[in-house]
């Protein structure tokens, strides 16, 4: 069992300005957009899924991950969503600005919020996130990417279409991140998770037709259970109906925006 992370240490603005921020601001549709707030929940639900595995291929600390988890997007709060298909496209100079931007972030929330949390050094815990410079984050940083996806997808499955152009650019930068942080290659080639089994069927050996018959349709509690050609999206579903209750299923099934 792991610890329980009191997060009423932080002052209520926190939650309130994390839910108010919602992601993938350069579509101006998607059917079932999140905010931070969830999506950092979902993230910590995945990681505790992965994390006893993990810890058999390196050094991490579990409790240190949980809470980075949990922290990761607070820079937002002030600089608003920066979403990573953004940065794909930006000059070296406005990488900088973008950079200066978040540390600049990262000394205001600092001063704004608790010097620690859950026994970690707050700020620290948000340069780790912003540098990516130790195993946590590293394996933060991959669970976000899956999270991403996996919001993706289910867009799409909805009728979504302008969504694929996501869907593409995440399957890209999920099949990059061993090149970029060796560290994951051995537990992503484990495959002892869905989690961690990043490929879809697309052949015409494995797809069915019955996998698709919800397609372009809104979701409905029934729906959710259709299985999918993609592993991880799928137990995606499952964990955040086993953890969230009915809260997590209106995340999925209640839809937010619609096609004008």
């Amino acid at each position: 069992m792991y610890k329980e992370i009191d997060l009423t240490v932080f002052p209520p603005e926190r939650e309130e300005k994390l839910k108010s921020i919602y992601r993938y601001n350069a579509f101006d549709t998607m059917f079932y957009r999140a905010n931070l707030w969830t999506h950092t929940h979902r993230m910590l639900w995945m990681l505790e899924e992965i994390l006893p595995i993990a810890e058999t291929y390196f050094k991490i600390d579990p409790e240190k991950t949980r809470i980075l988890a949990l922290v990761h997007d607070d820079a937002e709060i002030i600089t608003g969503d920066i979403q990573a298909g953004h940065k794909a496209h930006m000059t070296d100079k406005q990488l900088g600005a973008v950079d200066q931007q978040e540390l600049a972030a990262i000394e205001e929330l600092s001063k704004r919020y608790p010097e620690t949390i859950h026994g970690y050094s707050y700020k620290e815990l948000l340069l780790h996130a912003k540098n990516k410079d130790c195993p946590e984050a590293v394996l933060v940083s991959y669970v976000d990417k899956l999270d991403a996806y996996c919001e993706t997808i289910h867009d799409i499955y909805a009728g979504n279409i302008s969504m694929l152009r996501s869907f593409f650019f995440y399957t890209r930068l999920i099949n990059n991140l061993p090149k970029k942080f060796p560290e994951l290659t051995e537990l992503i080639s484990s495959k002892q998770s869905p989690l961690l089994i990043f490929d879809y069927r697309a052949d015409e050996a494995y797809v069915k037709a019955e996998n698709f018959t919800s397609f372009g349709k809104p979701f409905t509690k029934q729906s959710l259970h259709i299985q999918s050609d993609f592993p991880v999206y799928d137990e995606w579903k499952k964990i955040i109906l086993k953890r969230s209750n009915n809260e997590g299923l209106d995340w999925l099934i209640k839809q937010k925006e619609h096609l004008s």
